[in-house]
């Protein structure tokens, strides 16, 4: 694969190590008498695969370039076909086995949410970003620099909601002033800012708040704080939003200082490969690795889990890449290798 001057193999690097982030975080094989600390510090440092997601797909979208029906044209025939063809697959299964008895109004659902498996939920909300990005653009036309600052500014704001309901009376939901500035679009709009504006939040600047980012968790252990560690510690938690930024960051500092152009090219092949990897790694994982006798018998929760993520990570990546070849592999995993 010969490796392009003009590419940012950086973005490259973020999606297959959201990739890994994502198979890391499913693959601890659910069994009582599990290690309640390794599950939550596990997912917490796992917690950055998402919003780097959105990121890598900010920077490298907006602002749009292309007229709307181009863009959308272009992005979501890979990815709307693929979420399709793998809604089908989840919800074959769980008919078949017996999990889904109202599988009418399941199949009515799918043009409007995640159906057959929780994991589909990124891609419906990756379509939704896809719509929203040339109205996006449009602002990001005339929007300065400041007034980009200001959306992140309050953004981040409503994200420390579950850290101010600790000590002010808030209630969730619409009522809030700034809950129409939550979401996952400000990690689409971080991706750009970060990519644009690269010196503003520079590596160094970000490893004090890295360090709370950490510590945060361990603080409300010790002082017995009664929190809800899905919203404080989260996708849309603003300690996993520094996390992501120091991910970004450091990757763009220090990513591929070392890397030759035989690895950046595998990394690029990886990253291609994302959306097969993303889509098929449930299933491997939870529906082939997760009814193995040989794993499930391993005594070592961290041994079976490193074990879970090495097999999957290999077994989707292949999987992936033989889609690829296929005539009508892109339907599958959204991409398709030229030969």
């Amino acid at each position: 694969m010969n490796v392009l001057k003009n590419r940012v193999y950086e973005l490259d690097i973020l999606r297959v190590l959201a990739c890994l982030m994502v198979i890391c975080m499913h693959a601890p094989y659910p069994k009582e008498g599990a290690n309640g600390l390794f599950l939550s510090t596990l997912s917490y440092l796992t917690a950055p695969c998402i919003g780097l997601f959105f990121m890598v797909s900010g920077a490298l979208l907006l602002p749009v370039q292309t007229d709307t029906k181009t863009f959308l044209g272009k992005r979501l025939s890979k990815v709307v076909v693929p979420t399709l063809v793998w809604t089908v697959v989840y919800v074959g299964y769980n008919i078949i086995i017996g999990k889904d008895e109202n599988w009418i109004q399941t199949i009515a659902s799918i043009p409007f949410s995640a159906q057959g498996h929780g994991v589909l939920w990124f891609m419906y909300t990756l379509i939704g970003l896809y719509l929203l990005a040339p109205v996006m653009s449009r602002w990001l036309e005339k929007a300065s620099k400041r007034e980009v600052e200001f959306y992140l500014l309050l953004w981040l704001i409503s994200l420390c909601y579950p850290i101010l309901k600790l000590f002010l009376k808030i209630q969730d939901g619409a009522e809030n002033i700034l809950y129409y500035f939550s979401g996952y679009a400000g990690y689409f709009l971080l991706g750009y800012y970060m990519r644009k504006y690269p010196q503003v939040l520079a590596f160094k600047r970000l490893l004090p708040l890295l360090i709370i980012s950490l510590a945060a968790p361990v603080l409300c252990k010790v002082f017995h704080l009664n929190v809800n560690f899905y919203s404080l510690f989260w996708y849309l938690s603003v300690f996993v939003v520094i996390m992501c930024a120091v991910w970004f960051q450091g990757i763009f500092s220090y990513g591929k200082r070392h890397l030759s152009s035989w690895m950046l090219g595998r990394l690029e092949l990886i990253s291609n490969l994302s959306f097969g990897i993303y889509l098929s790694h449930i299933f491997i994982m939870r529906y082939i690795l997760w009814k193995w006798d040989v794993i499930v018998s391993i005594n070592s929760y961290g041994l079976q889990t490193l074990i879970v993520v090495i097999l999957t990570f290999i077994i989707s990546l292949l999987f992936s890449w033989l889609m690829a070849y296929l005539p009508k592999g892109d339907y599958i995993i959204g991409y398709k290798i030229q030969r």
